[in-house]
């Protein structure tokens, strides 16, 4: 109600805010680092917006307030430039400092969408915050077993069951190459921004310690925040991975090798 009463000029607001995105892939704790954002008092950050032109795959929820009229709908999947500038970077009430979005590298990469890209890269004021994880091995287990359970996210904080996966060491090593890939692509293609890097190895050690480096990167008031989703799984690589010990030998003296050393 109150974006609408600011867009109809009934309300108060601003646009003279903290403009930012966080990019990464998945399975590297951007939905812990977004329920952080949104745990602050002075952050709208929206999460993937562009994940899906399809209809029938869109994910509202990942949009939230975002969604608001068929018409939206059809401003995001024909002119998603548009809708960043007039449904993303809006006016906001007045205490909000900082607005952001999450997008994974493969995200728009079709259609319409395809000029979301340059349109980011074009926008130089726009804040970079780029999630990564130093051991791509967990990224790539996370990523099977959340195929294998359809459980992406714990907002209860209840301990999940143990599970235990194989994986191929095929599969592996083209996701370590490809997600290494795509790091460096997006930092050349971003290099002009303003960035700041996060390990979710960091975020998940010491949140607070974390958040209080990325609130000062957006200019943002300090405030003690609390994640409204928790880890999903407490299992060691060795547990959670039923050929370890295959995995370990095979990637010996490769650059691949310190994602066993847990």
């Amino acid at each position: 109600m109150r974006h609408l009463l600011i867009d109809k000029g009934l309300l108060g607001g601003h646009s003279e805010y903290v403009r930012f995105i966080v990019v990464g892939r998945s399975r590297t704790g951007s939905n812990l680092l977004r329920s952080l954002l949104n745990a602050h008092s002075q952050v709208e950050a929206y999460g993937e917006v562009f994940r899906s032109a399809s209809r029938a795959a869109m994910d509202w929820d990942h949009i939230g307030a975002l969604r608001q009229s068929e018409r939206q709908h059809r401003l995001l999947l024909e002119d998603p430039v548009s809708f960043i500038e007039t449904r993303i970077y809006r006016r906001y009430p007045a205490e909000i400092a900082a607005v952001g979005f999450k997008i994974f590298y493969y995200h728009a990469q079709e259609g319409n969408w395809q000029a979301v890209w340059p349109y980011l890269e074009q926008q130089k004021a726009i804040r970079v915050i780029h999630m990564k994880r130093r051991n791509l091995l967990s990224t790539h287990l996370s990523r099977r077993r959340a195929e294998l359970t359809d459980v992406w996210v714990n907002t209860s904080g209840q301990a999940e069951q143990p599970v235990v996966v194989t994986l191929d060491y095929e599969q592996c090593l083209a996701d370590f190459q490809r997600t290494r890939a795509w790091e460096e692509a997006c930092d050349a293609r971003l290099a002009g921004h303003p960035r700041f890097e996060l390990c979710y190895e960091d975020l998940a050690q010491d949140n607070d310690r974390a958040m209080r480096r990325v609130q000062h990167f957006l200019d943002l008031d300090y405030q003690p925040v609390t994640p409204t989703i928790f880890k999903q799984s407490q299992q060691t690589l060795a547990q959670a991975i039923a050929n370890y010990d295959e995995l370990k030998s095979r990637f010996a003296g490769s650059p691949w090798a310190p994602f066993f050393e847990d």
